[in-house]
């Protein structure tokens, strides 16, 4: 038997233990509430079923232990029917075996390859004084200019926009143009849910036909990353264009929407708490862990969506072959079994054993860079004021795939 929506009917399910609550609700005034909720249940339902509501039940993983089971397990939780709950569907997703987010071992190992090359240490090292430079140039402008600023469209809209840009080898002119529309990607920003939908299919579609231009450009000495992925090397395969194009989109989309997430995310926790914008600034060598902390205590990516291949025990739970499984890193990040006192912002953590970038196949390749952007944000905001402090409520993404804020105003004080 199986549901409208094409997934097995569960009927025999234990019952949902937040029956009132939606999971797929992107509402962001729920975002704080889903924290408190998480922690109560975390140590008797480290996994259980939601039940259908706006979208398909589904099993929702909320521990630490079974969601590093489900990323380290992609034989058992597989990824090739969509990304989130919004994408998710019974059969395969049309870039299932083209595009390495939605794709399993072994065919994910070889577009890996060819995509985590574009992210060794050499190439973040080449890149580091570059993005430092730029990110220096913008706060410095924030200086300079004074007053109030949105903190997301003075910084953190730019800083990533401009990190995919130097990687994928885009013209600077375009990048103002690629971050409006990985920002609707998501479901994220103002309007009804129905609108929303629609301008991230818009918005996606657009993306598409932007990065299928420019693989098809001839121009001497173009050197995008769409055309590089298509190219290959001696040590790489090369990708068909439809692989290049899917992997040069989930890139510029992935690269900008969670770092910036974290940027603002970060932001947000030097506000809430002030003391420690000082402490830091007494303790500079504390921005590394700093940083690590910001993408533990507000994890960016609420939910990644797997379907079970076989029928499996999680936690206790009997998992069926087709059943949909929502892994919940933001609350595996502040589970109590892992991270003493999970709900302090502590920049000084150690061990931090955060899955903020993910784990297992599909950890993220664009860590590195990442921190490069992160560090470098929080390292010259530390030099060049000497405080900040909140100009107005900031106002969280509408989006149930991510956390994040669309507007942060803040006050800098100028260092002196």
């Amino acid at each position: 038997m199986t549901t409208t929506d094409g997934f097995p009917s569960r009927v025999l399910h234990p019952s949902d233990p937040i029956p009132d609550i939606d999971l797929a609700d992107p509402d962001p005034a729920r975002a704080g509430a889903l924290d408190q909720v998480f922690t109560d249940l975390r140590p008797t339902h480290p996994v259980f079923w939601h039940r259908a509501k706006s979208r398909p039940g589904f099993w929702a993983v909320i521990g630490y232990a079974a969601t590093m089971q489900v990323y380290r397990d992609s034989g058992t939780f597989s990824a090739r029917h969509g990304m989130t709950i919004d994408s998710l569907r019974p059969d395969q997703d049309p870039a299932s075996g083209m595009m390495v987010e939605v794709t399993d071992p072994p065919e994910h190992r070889r577009l890996r390859r060819s995509v985590g090359a574009f992210f060794a240490d050499g190439v973040v090292t080449d890149l580091t004084p570059v993005v430092d430079a730029y990110v220096r140039r913008l706060l410095v402008e924030v200086r300079e200019r004074g007053g109030t600023v949105d903190f997301v469209e003075a910084v953190a809209a730019k800083v990533p926009t401009h990190a995919a840009g130097l990687l994928l080898g885009l013209p600077l002119e375009d990048l103002d143009w690629i971050t409006a529309r990985t920002a609707q990607v998501f479901l994220s920003g103002s309007g009804t849910r129905g609108d929303l939908r629609e301008a991230a299919e818009q918005a996606n579609g657009e993306l598409l036909s932007y990065f299928a231009k420019q693989l098809r450009k001839r121009g001497a000495g173009d050197d995008s990353l769409v055309r590089r992925l298509a190219a290959g090397t001696a040590n790489r395969e090369a990708l068909s264009t439809g692989e290049a194009v899917l992997n040069a989109l989930n890139l510029a989309i992935g690269g900008t929407t969670t770092t910036r997430s974290v940027l603002t995310n970060l932001m947000e926790a030097l506000l809430r708490f002030p003391e420690t914008f000082q402490a830091l600034r007494d303790e500079p060598s504390a921005v590394p862990s700093a940083v690590e902390e910001a993408v533990r205590w507000a994890n960016p990516v609420r939910h990644l969506a797997r379907v079970a291949t076989r029928d499996t025990e999680l936690a206790g739970m009997d998992i069926r072959a087709g059943d949909p499984v929502l892994v919940w890193p933001r609350s595996a990040n502040r589970d109590e079994s892992v991270f003493a006192e999970p709900h302090r912002f502590d920049i000084h953590r150690r061990p931090n054993a955060h899955i903020g970038f993910a784990a297992g196949p599909h950890s993220c390749p664009g860590t590195g860079l990442a921190r490069v952007q992160l560090r470098a944000v929080l390292g010259h905001m530390l030099d060049l004021f000497s405080a900040a402090e909140p100009a107005g409520p900031g106002e969280l993404m509408q989006s149930n795939f991510l956390h994040g804020y669309t507007r942060l105003p803040v006050r800098f004080t100028p260092a002196s």
